[in-house]
């Protein structure tokens, strides 16, 4: 019995040491699952966080992106609310919204044999300008003199021809006064040679003295590509290329 015992004894204490070092496994375990499952939720956390500012910033450019159409769409707005009603001319305007032509009397802008511009010519070509630019901001402009019939008279001209291509010119070079790119612009003179009423009477010939100005669709450039093609509307006459 006294052996049984020893056995008994020394095994009970073998098993409780077997106990007792089972019972440090699991906790030392379960502590290292806990902290790989902290390094999983922290790496988790971080992505999101990295999603987060991603699609912040994403939010942040959607948002400028909207402003910037906002803006664009008023100034749409804005330039559409300028333009005459029904694809309307302005005032004193003929033909249409691609070829379109402004007759102004040289009373108005220079003295009889003249092509130097009277004193207040100035206010009329501004007004013209704006007109050009909040309707055809995209045109090319012709500037052409024309006259009546009456010979020339010790103004130091050659010929009624001669009168109009330098009035013209004055018109062009004012107009770049007044800001316009020259490169949009041509210059020219009629003479006599396309009158809009008869020179038989004072009436007539004064419609006849006067300086048109003429939009007409840019001409293609080097690089662009021919214009599109656009048939002008009939006149009385075709302005000289």
């Amino acid at each position: 019995m006294t052996t049984a015992r020893r056995l008994i004894l020394g095994l009970g204490g073998i098993t409780a040491l077997l106990v007792l070092v089972g019972c440090g496994n699991p906790d030392k375990e379960r502590a290292m699952s806990l902290q790989d499952r902290v390094n999983q939720l922290q790496a988790e956390n971080d992505d999101l966080r990295s999603r987060l500012a991603a699609a912040t910033s994403e939010r942040d450019q959607w948002r400028n992106r909207a402003a910037a159409l906002e803006q664009e769409n008023a100034n749409l707005r804005q330039q559409l609310a300028k333009q005459p009603a029904g694809g309307e001319l302005p005032p004193g305007w003929k033909g249409t919204r691609e070829f379109a032509w402004l007759e102004v009397g040289t009373d108005v802008l220079f003295d009889s044999g003249k092509a130097t511009l009277k004193s207040g010519a100035q206010s009329k070509l501004q007004q013209v300008l704006t007109e050009i630019n909040q309707n055809f901001p995209d045109r090319m402009v012709w500037v052409l003199g024309h006259t009546d019939t009456d010979p020339i008279v010790k103004s130091g001209w050659k010929d009624n021809l001669d009168l109009s291509v330098n009035r013209g010119a004055t018109v062009y070079r004012e107009l770049m006064k007044l800001g316009v790119d020259p490169k949009r612009m041509m210059a020219g003179g009629q003479g006599e040679w396309l009158p809009v009423a008869p020179n038989t009477g004072r009436a007539g010939k004064q419609q006849n003295r006067r300086v048109e100005f003429i939009v007409v669709p840019p001409r293609p450039t080097a690089t662009g590509g021919p214009a599109p093609e656009t048939a002008a509307p009939e006149r009385a006459a075709t302005p000289p290329k």
